[in-house]
């Protein structure tokens, strides 16, 4: 189909005939944006934790991709919390190739978002942040990141949908856009077409768990990563508002179940027992219409307001219950923490596995006159084969697979196992950052950088 229509063009250009203009417009405006934004994203490179192949196995390490974006010069980066889940050691590529070790300043328990912090000799470019509440749907905005692990990558759509929810947080009010999000954009800005950033790319929708973008992805507005990352960054802050409830969103089947003159407002799914809401005589199928005078629009409003509200200080709660409509004073409490982030590999744990050089998730064997035969090669191809290859390893992202040979890491040309893990040990050990090793693959002998991570300081 693609070769149909350039040969359509091409015929029509050949006649002399007016060949229609794609040029659309805002183009201007889209470029103006890139080059004011993309200096400011980086592509966060990690190596995580990984469950060990077997019952009683030592865990191992995966690489993995992400993206993320420097919002002051000093080097403070915003991402995903899921990209810096488990992570052994991070890495920030600057836009401009610099490779950086980062430092996790702090994860949120609660909603998908970190921080990481770089220290660069010289002010970084920065994002300013955009007004995400003022989004409509149809606004045009620009994904940044490292899709796939391309690097920078720019992809333009629009606003999809407002206010989604993906069920991720009791807060959720996802930005759908279709502007393209693939695995690697994690963490990276959506941005509008004045280079300021309205929300953090964090979710893509594929009915195969394989799959990837099929035009639906998600973006945290920036109103809430604002919110989200003031707290990280500065713990003196007000604590995040609790009051011990679920609530769900209202429905005109429900109302009419209830007897509700209007369905609107939130409906009390659940109660903690012993906390503000519980003490202050709510009760599931109470429904909410107001908070301190205000009517919000659902349940995830709702939770957005009280978390923002003081703690130690009373929230007056409209309440319709059983036909009647009554005032309830509840106390705001801190949020309790109860998802602490059990699966941030940090400090003695992480120092401990990065000690130990990594692998690249390959199983490497001598090269014999039978493996010569089993994989076409010529018998003057002397190295290292490799047997096997990792699901999600570095290597096999690079394309390696098996029957192919090593034929030298940096200046060493290599004949055994045991040889290729000496330079690999020795380059940790001197807290290198990559390794260059020459593999034969099916279109030839190409070189790969595989990294080594440094143990932290």
């Amino acid at each position: 189909m693609h070769r149909l229509m350039f040969l359509g063009f091409a015929i029509l250009a050949s006649l002399g005939l007016s060949v229609p203009s794609f040029a659309r417009a805002g183009d201007g405006d889209a470029i103006a944006a890139v080059q004011r934004a993309s200096p400011a994203v980086v592509s966060i490179s990690i190596w995580k934790a990984a469950p060990p192949d077997h019952p009683g196995g030592e865990p191992g390490r995966l690489k993995v991709y992400g993206s993320g974006f420097v919002i002051d010069p000093a080097g403070t980066i915003v991402t995903n919390k899921h990209v810096v889940d488990g992570a052994l050691d991070i890495k920030a590529v600057l836009a401009d190739g610099t490779v950086l070790p980062a430092t996790l300043v702090d994860a949120s328990p609660l909603v998908d978002l970190a921080v990481v912090k770089v220290n660069a000799d010289h002010p970084l470019p920065s994002l300013e942040w955009g007004d995400s509440d003022a989004l409509q749907v149809g606004q045009p905005v620009l994904t940044i990141g490292n899709g796939l692990d391309w690097s920078s990558s720019v992809s333009a759509g629009i606003v999809s949908a407002l206010n989604r929810n993906l069920m991720d947080s009791p807060f959720d009010r996802y930005i759908q856009t279709d502007a393209t999000i693939n695995h690697g954009n994690s963490g990276g800005p959506l941005v509008d077409l004045d280079g300021k950033v309205v929300g953090v790319t964090t979710a893509l929708f594929n009915p195969s768990a394989n799959g990837g973008f099929i035009g639906i992805g998600f973006a945290i507005p920036a109103s809430t990563v604002q919110f989200v990352i003031k707290h990280l960054l500065d713990p003196k802050l007000p604590e995040i508002g609790w009051l011990g409830f679920s609530l769900q969103d209202m429905t005109e089947t429900l109302a009419n179940a209830l007897g509700a003159p209007q369905p609107t407002g939130a409906i009390v799914a659940s109660v903690d027992q012993g906390g503000p809401a519980a003490n202050a005589g709510l009760r599931p199928g109470d429904i909410l219409e107001r908070l301190n005078g205000r009517d919000l629009g659902d349940g995830r409003a709702f939770m957005r307001a009280i978390a923002q509200s003081p703690t130690g200080q009373p929230a007056r709660l409209t309440v319709w219950r059983l036909g009647k409509v009554q005032d309830v004073s509840a106390t705001v409490q801190p949020w309790p923490d109860t998802a602490p982030r059990n699966r941030m590999m940090t400090g003695q744990a992480a120092s401990a596995m990065m000690a130990a050089p990594p692998h690249a998730g390959m199983k490497l064997a001598p090269l014999t006159d039978a493996d010569r035969k089993k994989y076409g090669l010529q018998p003057s191809v002397n190295g290292v084969l490799v047997t096997d290859v990792e699901t999600n390893s570095e290597a096999g992202n690079d394309g390696v697979v098996a029957g192919n040979v090593i034929l030298q890491v940096e200046d060493v040309r290599v004949t055994s196992p045991d040889e290729v893990m000496q330079v690999i040990a020795q380059a940790h050990a001197e807290h290198r950052t990559y390794l260059a090793v020459l593999v034969l693959m099916a279109n030839g002998a190409q070189w790969l950088s595989f990294s080594v991570s440094t143990t932290r300081s």
